[in-house]
């Protein structure tokens, strides 16, 4: 007789605030490479292959853009960790990862160097995991045991099963995510989600408050036209700042880095400049072109006009993982053996929500995700001009590691 079907649901939340990693998969960074040849850096690089990776998925999507590939690449991390077989080979592909027992304290060194900005001025970072388990429901201890030790993420016993009581933990997974985001992300676990099959919710939240090196004077925002097409603009507000930033440039983009307060993280913007090249931007922006950009500034005098602007996105990313590579996840055939003991359990969803914010202190912004796991059955002197008045694409990175945490294209401010 089969067994009816039940579900782990697992969801990443990501959360960051600053008010004031297709065709290199011969890159170093999969499963025969060596444990001393894996380092922080490297993560850096999986994520980051991984993030354009995804950016070319569900460009379609929506004409803003805003999601964190490291919020993802986070929870599918704790799913890998789990995994085995035909799933953990395609989960390894399609992030970059090497073997589980070299990822795990890779990703727990990169929370560590992550959380190191929170003693920086200026800065409020934070970092935080939690496991919450259906009370009666059999995991590997080494499994639970390994996610605490390397993602810092301690166990909670939860009641999916009762309606009451899953109601009930729905509302405390929600109070949780709530209050390690500064309730800016709220009912992130809508009601339906969970049900009498859920087994298990792995969360993680990021929170980032800091501000601008260089923050911009409000009495120098003023209106003017953004140009969403050759056909269409729309009136917003510009903030204006001429001083030294890292700058580039070449026939097809301006790009330009705007540090913030710790010198640590930075906001990267890429401006095609053709006021359609947004559409052409993932022929543009490939993984080596963003190292070019990074590699290739230097430091100018730019006079800078960049709209205020607020963008947030929410994307169901199994069809999207699935034609990335990791299918079998998605499927009765999935092995997450490592999760129970036993090839009993599959990946039945992934959201994923993310918001942005930026003005003249700095940038607000706000990822989540949501895996639901089912029981089988050359430059002039001059100052330069950057001006952001057509649709760009922008990266949140950390530029310590060189890790982009949020990245996404601007189309239409709001």
């Amino acid at each position: 007789m089969q067994k009816p079907a039940m579900q782990i649901i697992v969801f990443l939340l990501t959360f960051s605030v600053i008010t004031g990693c297709k065709s290199h998969k011969n890159m170093p960074g999969h499963a025969d490479i060596q444990p001393s040849k894996y380092t922080i850096e490297s993560l850096a690089e999986s994520n980051n292959l991984f993030a354009v990776d995804l950016f070319k998925q569900i460009q379609s999507k929506s004409e803003n853009l805003i999601f964190s590939p490291y919020s993802i690449g986070t929870v599918l991390a704790m799913i890998y960790s789990g995994s085995g077989g035909n799933t953990a080979a395609e989960i390894s592909e399609v992030l970059y990862f090497p073997a589980q027992e070299l990822l795990d304290p890779v990703e727990s060194g990169m929370r560590e160097s992550m959380l190191a900005t929170d003693t920086m001025q200026g800065t409020d970072f934070r970092l935080a995991n939690a496991i919450w388990a259906q009370e009666d429901f059999s995991f590997l201890p080494d499994y639970l045991a390994r996610v605490e030790k390397y993602y810092d993420a301690p166990l909670s016993l939860m009641d999916f099963v009762e309606t009451s009581n899953r109601e009930e933990s729905r509302k405390k997974i929600n109070h949780w995510v709530e209050e390690k985001t500064n309730n800016r992300i709220q009912d992130l676990i809508q009601p339906g989600i969970l049900d009498a099959s859920t087994r298990l919710v792995l969360t993680n939240a990021i929170y980032f408050n800091g501000g601008w090196m260089f923050p911009f004077d409000k009495a120098a925002t003023s209106p003017s036209l953004f140009h969403t097409s050759k056909q269409e603009s729309i009136k917003t507000d510009f903030m204006h700042q001429t001083r030294s930033y890292p700058y580039y440039e070449d026939e097809e983009i301006q790009a330009i880095s705007l540090p913030y307060k710790n010198n640590r993280m930075t906001l990267m913007v890429i401006l095609p400049k053709s006021i359609e090249g947004w559409r052409l931007i993932s022929q543009v922006i490939n993984y080596e072109r963003i190292n070019l950009v990074i590699t290739g500034m230097g430091t100018r005098e730019v006079q800078l006009a960049l709209p205020k602007f607020r963008s947030e996105l929410q994307i169901n990313l199994r069809q999207e993982l699935t034609s990335m590579g990791m299918g079998t996840a998605f499927s009765r055939h999935a092995d997450l053996s490592g999760m129970t003991g036993e090839e009993n359990l599959y990946v039945d969803e992934v959201i994923h929500k993310a918001f942005i914010e930026v003005n003249e202190i700095g940038t607000e912004a706000a990822a989540a995700t949501a895996a639901i796991i089912g029981l089988k059955s050359s430059l002039r002197d001059d100052p330069v001009r950057f001006n952001a008045d057509h649709p760009f694409v922008f990266f949140l990175l950390d530029r310590q590691t060189g890790c982009i945490i949020f990245t996404g294209r601007l189309v239409k401010p709001s």
